[in-house]
């Protein structure tokens, strides 16, 4: 049986995520603000500790994300109802349209890398990073 050579996986996934980095300095964006912005896009909202759990990182982490986001005016603040020592992150139209752009221009670099790999290698890594998130949670 075959092993998983973990050093060039980790080398890999560091040019790709180098190779997305670069991809989404045209929107402005880094790599963790895209993730926190599809976050917030797929849930609406949500709080401080909702964004840490759900991205995997520290609170404090989380709180910093947000307030560099919050400052460019890419995601805005309101009162949380049901706690009032929380609040609900949510994103601008400002933030929306980076967001686009992001997309977009990680489309293209999806078609790039759909057309760099035969279909059996796609269907692989699909399935690891599937498997990958699920054993996460």
């Amino acid at each position: 049986m075959q092993q998983l050579n973990v050093s060039d996986l980790l080398r890999a996934l560091q040019i790709m995520e180098r190779n997305v980095s670069v991809t989404l300095m045209y929107s402005g964006l880094r790599v963790p603000q895209f993730r926190l912005l599809e976050l917030l896009d797929e849930c609406g909202q949500a709080t401080v500790t909702e964004v840490s759990k759900k991205l995997n990182i520290t609170r404090a982490t989380a709180s910093v994300q947000i307030n560099e986001l919050i400052q460019t005016d890419i995601v805005a603040v309101s009162e949380n109802e049901a706690d009032r020592r929380s609040f609900h992150i949510h994103i601008t139209e400002h933030g929306m349209n980076k967001l686009r752009v992001a997309r977009n221009d990680l489309s293209v670099m999806q078609h790039e890398f759909n057309r760099s790999y035969s279909e059996n290698t796609i269907t692989a890594l699909n399935i690891f990073a599937a498997e990958t998130i699920l054993s996460r949670r």
